[in-house]
């Protein structure tokens, strides 16, 4: 049976990052495994330099391209794979984190967990970087607790720190209610969602939004409230509000909501499929967060305000 690897690497600079970042690599390739690599581009040109002519067996995607938005590092690596799905796979995925909201954060915490229950079964060895010289501590964590095992001095050795990526999304999970002051209406009809996109794009303009991400959130607030009223229970309303950092369509309804806390991490069989609207969601918005509680099902879409933007 295949079994997926997914391991961390806390470097401390330059040299340590490009002996162990690319021996992982040029030991899969000698084991005739195909190469990806999702990196920042200096990582990019350490991993060549590192590997010298074996650097062109590898393929390489900037994390700018990957990770945007971050659940799109789950496509890049599928397609990959699909490329040539009787061999296996060495890939190393890293962005910089420091670049990140508070809610992507939560949402990268999210992926890194998932990759242990979606990837279970794939034919991969996956290998996720962290600059123990420069992040703090608490981006460190997320590292620390989602992986496996760890590399260090050429070797794997257990995680012993590693929780169990269930536990950790449930606790992900956590409703957060809209504020008080958020623009709220009723989507409990199908005629609403017209409403809904209607009053998206004009608060996303009024928020000085760019028009290609509003449109983004259109579509996404659409399948969101589209799955809202197949599936669940009225009433469904949509919540508009800013957070922090970044801008949030908050779309509720009266069911209890999805069980499964890796519905919508990969793309469904057929696009009609239960998990679409969520899978489509994650590949347009900044960060997705889902949970239900006694008041129902929450599906929360965030994306950059102006001033994040960049």
């Amino acid at each position: 049976m295949t079994t997926a690897t997914h391991s961390s690497l806390f470097y401390d600079g330059d040299r340590q990052y490009a002996t162990e970042a690319g021996g992982f690599l040029r030991d899969g390739l000698e084991r005739g495994h195909r190469g990806l690599v999702m990196a920042p581009p200096r990582r990019v040109d350490q991993l060549r330099s590192a590997l010298g002519r074996d650097a062109d067996e590898v393929t390489f995607v900037e994390d700018s391209v990957a990770y945007a938005p971050q659940w799109n590092a789950y496509r890049v690596l599928l397609d990959f794979a699909a490329q040539s799905p009787h061999d296996r796979s060495r890939v190393i995925a890293e962005q910089d984190l420091t670049l990140r909201t508070p809610a992507e954060l939560v949402d990268y915490r999210r992926l890194e967990a998932a990759i242990n229950v979606v990837f279970a079964g794939a034919d991969v060895d996956l290998l996720c970087p962290y600059d123990a010289g420069s992040l703090p501590a608490h981006l460190l964590e997320i590292g620390v607790h989602t992986h496996g095992a760890v590399l260090a001095d050429g070797g794997m050795s257990v995680n012993e720190r590693f929780d169990d990526p269930f536990d950790m999304l449930a606790g992900l999970a956590t409703v957060v209610p809209p504020p008080v002051d958020a623009i709220t209406i009723d989507c409990s009809s199908g005629a609403d969602v017209a409403s809904a996109r209607r009053l998206v794009r004009s608060v996303g303009g009024e928020a000085g939004i760019e028009p290609w991400v509003v449109d983004d959130m259109v579509l996404a607030v659409s399948e969101v409230l589209t799955n809202a009223l197949r599936h669940g229970e009225p009433p469904a309303l949509l919540h508009v509000y800013e957070e922090g950092a970044t801008w949030v369509c908050h779309v509720t309804d009266g069911g209890r909501g999805l069980v499964d806390p890796c519905a919508g991490l990969l793309p469904p069989g057929e696009p009609s499929d239960h998990g679409y609207g969520l899978w489509l969601a994650r590949q347009l918005c900044a960060a997705v967060d889902v949970g239900s509680d006694p008041t129902g099902t929450h599906v929360r879409l965030h994306t950059r305000t102006p001033s994040r933007v960049g």
